[in-house]
Protein backbone atom coordinates (compact mmCIF):
# COMPACT_ATOMS: atom_id res chain seq x y z
CA UNK A 1 0.00 0.00 0.00
CA UNK A 2 1.11 3.28 -0.66
CA UNK A 3 2.34 5.99 2.05
CA UNK A 4 0.23 9.08 1.57
CA UNK A 5 3.23 11.17 0.57
CA UNK A 6 3.97 8.70 -2.36
CA UNK A 7 0.55 8.81 -3.50
CA UNK A 8 0.77 12.72 -3.45
CA UNK A 9 3.82 12.64 -5.33
CA UNK A 10 2.45 9.88 -7.90
CA UNK A 11 -0.59 12.45 -8.62
CA UNK A 12 1.23 15.47 -8.85
CA UNK A 13 3.50 13.57 -11.59
CA UNK A 14 0.83 12.84 -13.62
CA UNK A 15 -0.65 15.93 -13.48
CA UNK A 16 2.41 17.62 -14.35
CA UNK A 17 3.08 15.27 -16.92
CA UNK A 18 -0.69 15.28 -18.45
CA UNK A 19 0.07 19.50 -18.88
CA UNK A 20 3.24 19.00 -20.41
CA UNK A 21 2.78 16.02 -22.82
CA UNK A 22 1.35 18.40 -25.95
CA UNK A 23 4.17 20.79 -25.69
CA UNK A 24 6.84 17.39 -25.89
CA UNK A 25 4.49 15.85 -28.55
CA UNK A 26 4.84 18.80 -30.70
CA UNK A 27 8.69 20.26 -30.38
CA UNK A 28 9.81 18.46 -33.48
CA UNK A 29 7.94 20.73 -35.21
CA UNK A 30 8.25 24.26 -33.42
CA UNK A 31 9.76 27.65 -34.18
CA UNK A 32 12.58 28.87 -31.80
CA UNK A 33 10.70 31.04 -29.69
CA UNK A 34 8.09 28.07 -29.19
CA UNK A 35 11.09 25.92 -28.27
CA UNK A 36 11.99 28.18 -25.41
CA UNK A 37 8.39 28.39 -24.08
CA UNK A 38 8.53 24.40 -24.01
CA UNK A 39 11.88 25.04 -21.81
CA UNK A 40 10.30 27.68 -19.37
CA UNK A 41 6.96 25.80 -19.04
CA UNK A 42 8.79 22.72 -18.14
CA UNK A 43 11.01 24.49 -15.63
CA UNK A 44 8.17 26.79 -14.25
CA UNK A 45 6.09 23.79 -13.39
CA UNK A 46 9.22 21.99 -11.34
CA UNK A 47 9.40 25.27 -9.60
CA UNK A 48 5.72 25.44 -8.74
CA UNK A 49 5.54 21.77 -7.55
CA UNK A 50 9.54 21.78 -6.33
CA UNK A 51 8.83 20.49 -2.72
CA UNK A 52 6.17 18.01 -3.42
CA UNK A 53 8.45 16.21 -6.07
CA UNK A 54 11.56 16.66 -4.47
CA UNK A 55 14.64 15.86 -6.96
CA UNK A 56 14.08 13.41 -8.10
CA UNK A 57 10.56 14.03 -9.28
CA UNK A 58 11.65 17.62 -10.83
CA UNK A 59 14.09 15.57 -12.84
CA UNK A 60 11.43 12.76 -14.45
CA UNK A 61 8.99 16.00 -15.17
CA UNK A 62 12.16 17.40 -16.82
CA UNK A 63 13.88 14.57 -18.48
CA UNK A 64 11.55 14.22 -21.97
CA UNK A 65 11.17 17.63 -22.60
CA UNK A 66 14.44 18.38 -21.92
CA UNK A 67 15.49 15.23 -24.35
CA UNK A 68 13.21 16.38 -27.36
CA UNK A 69 14.15 20.01 -26.68
CA UNK A 70 17.77 20.20 -26.73
CA UNK A 71 20.28 18.55 -28.72
CA UNK A 72 22.40 16.79 -26.39
CA UNK A 73 24.25 14.74 -29.09
CA UNK A 74 25.28 17.46 -31.18
CA UNK A 75 26.20 19.63 -27.43
CA UNK A 76 28.27 16.84 -25.86
CA UNK A 77 30.56 16.46 -29.58
CA UNK A 78 31.15 20.03 -29.45
CA UNK A 79 32.06 19.49 -25.76
CA UNK A 80 34.97 17.56 -26.31
CA UNK A 81 36.10 19.15 -29.48
CA UNK A 82 38.37 17.38 -31.86
CA UNK A 83 38.24 14.70 -29.24
CA UNK A 84 34.97 13.38 -31.01
CA UNK A 85 36.50 12.28 -33.65
CA UNK A 86 38.89 9.54 -31.59
CA UNK A 87 36.00 7.84 -29.88
CA UNK A 88 34.32 5.00 -30.95
CA UNK A 89 30.81 4.73 -31.24
CA UNK A 90 30.32 2.85 -27.92
CA UNK A 91 32.30 5.82 -26.26
CA UNK A 92 30.08 8.07 -28.25
CA UNK A 93 26.99 6.85 -26.65
CA UNK A 94 27.77 6.91 -23.23
CA UNK A 95 28.94 10.42 -23.63
CA UNK A 96 25.90 11.73 -25.01
CA UNK A 97 24.13 9.79 -22.16
CA UNK A 98 26.12 11.35 -19.51
CA UNK A 99 25.95 14.77 -20.96
CA UNK A 100 22.09 14.71 -20.90
CA UNK A 101 21.49 13.31 -17.78
CA UNK A 102 24.28 15.91 -15.97
CA UNK A 103 22.46 18.78 -17.88
CA UNK A 104 19.00 17.52 -16.89
CA UNK A 105 20.14 17.79 -13.12
CA UNK A 106 21.56 20.83 -13.11
CA UNK A 107 18.08 21.87 -14.52
CA UNK A 108 16.52 20.08 -11.65
CA UNK A 109 19.01 21.19 -8.85
CA UNK A 110 18.93 24.86 -9.90
CA UNK A 111 15.18 25.21 -10.51
CA UNK A 112 14.13 24.01 -6.79
CA UNK A 113 11.87 26.42 -5.52
CA UNK A 114 9.07 28.54 -6.45
CA UNK A 115 8.15 32.32 -5.03
CA UNK A 116 5.92 33.71 -7.86
CA UNK A 117 8.82 34.14 -10.65
CA UNK A 118 7.52 33.85 -14.39
CA UNK A 119 9.31 34.06 -17.73
CA UNK A 120 9.59 35.99 -20.69
CA UNK A 121 10.09 35.17 -23.83
CA UNK A 122 11.53 37.83 -25.91
CA UNK A 123 12.90 38.56 -29.76
CA UNK A 124 14.38 35.81 -31.77
CA UNK A 125 17.89 36.74 -33.40
CA UNK A 126 20.23 35.69 -36.60
CA UNK A 127 22.61 33.97 -34.76
CA UNK A 128 25.94 32.22 -36.90
CA UNK A 129 25.76 29.67 -39.15
CA UNK A 130 22.28 29.88 -39.19
CA UNK A 131 21.20 29.37 -35.72
CA UNK A 132 18.51 31.62 -33.48
CA UNK A 133 19.13 33.74 -30.79
CA UNK A 134 16.47 33.66 -28.65
CA UNK A 135 15.58 36.13 -25.97
CA UNK A 136 14.58 34.57 -22.74
CA UNK A 137 14.37 36.20 -18.63
CA UNK A 138 13.38 35.12 -16.00
CA UNK A 139 12.04 37.66 -13.96
CA UNK A 140 11.90 37.33 -9.53
CA UNK A 141 9.09 38.93 -7.79
CA UNK A 142 11.43 42.08 -7.08
CA UNK A 143 11.14 42.44 -10.83
CA UNK A 144 14.67 41.69 -11.14
CA UNK A 145 15.55 40.23 -14.77
CA UNK A 146 18.16 37.03 -15.15
CA UNK A 147 18.54 36.88 -19.16
CA UNK A 148 18.76 33.08 -19.60
CA UNK A 149 19.15 32.75 -23.80
CA UNK A 150 18.82 30.22 -25.84
CA UNK A 151 20.79 29.47 -29.01
CA UNK A 152 19.25 26.85 -31.59
CA UNK A 153 20.05 25.22 -34.82
CA UNK A 154 17.56 23.42 -37.07
CA UNK A 155 18.97 19.69 -37.89
CA UNK A 156 16.28 19.22 -40.58
CA UNK A 157 14.00 17.40 -37.81
CA UNK A 158 13.43 21.32 -36.41
CA UNK A 159 14.85 23.66 -34.17
CA UNK A 160 16.82 22.42 -31.16
CA UNK A 161 18.53 24.43 -28.59
CA UNK A 162 22.54 23.69 -28.68
CA UNK A 163 23.72 26.46 -26.24
CA UNK A 164 22.63 28.67 -23.11
CA UNK A 165 23.59 32.19 -22.89
CA UNK A 166 23.76 32.73 -19.23
CA UNK A 167 23.48 36.64 -18.03
CA UNK A 168 23.08 37.13 -22.30
CA UNK A 169 26.93 36.56 -22.59
CA UNK A 170 28.28 33.53 -20.93
CA UNK A 171 28.14 30.39 -23.44
CA UNK A 172 27.33 26.99 -21.01
CA UNK A 173 28.78 25.19 -24.05
CA UNK A 174 31.57 27.07 -24.51
CA UNK A 175 32.93 26.55 -21.00
CA UNK A 176 31.86 22.77 -20.92
CA UNK A 177 34.07 23.15 -24.25
CA UNK A 178 37.42 23.95 -21.96
CA UNK A 179 36.36 21.71 -19.12
CA UNK A 180 35.94 18.84 -20.90
CA UNK A 181 38.94 18.95 -23.48
CA UNK A 182 41.20 19.74 -20.92
CA UNK A 183 40.10 17.00 -19.04
CA UNK A 184 40.84 14.62 -22.25
CA UNK A 185 44.31 15.37 -22.69
CA UNK A 186 45.34 15.30 -19.20
CA UNK A 187 43.29 12.87 -17.72
CA UNK A 188 41.33 10.59 -20.80
CA UNK A 189 38.00 9.88 -21.82
CA UNK A 190 37.20 6.84 -18.84
CA UNK A 191 37.72 10.10 -16.39
CA UNK A 192 35.79 12.50 -17.91
CA UNK A 193 32.97 9.64 -17.88
CA UNK A 194 33.71 9.29 -14.23
CA UNK A 195 33.42 13.16 -13.35
CA UNK A 196 30.01 13.58 -15.07
CA UNK A 197 28.53 10.21 -13.08
CA UNK A 198 30.42 12.38 -9.60
CA UNK A 199 28.50 15.65 -10.62
CA UNK A 200 25.11 13.63 -11.32
CA UNK A 201 25.09 11.80 -7.82
CA UNK A 202 26.32 15.25 -6.22
CA UNK A 203 23.17 17.08 -7.57
CA UNK A 204 21.42 14.62 -6.66
CA UNK A 205 22.58 14.28 -2.66
CA UNK A 206 21.81 17.80 -2.46
CA UNK A 207 18.26 17.33 -3.80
Amino acid sequence: MLLPRCRRLLAVLAAAFLALAPLAASAAEAAPAEQVQTVDGALLEAMKQAKELGFEGRYKLLEPVLDKVFDFAYMAQIAVGRHWNQLDDGQRQALVDAFGKMSVATFASRFDGYSGEKFEVGDTRDGPRGTKLVINRLIKTSGEAVPINFLLRDDDGGWRIIDILLEAKYSELATKRSEYTAVVENQGFDKLLQLLGDKIAELRAKG
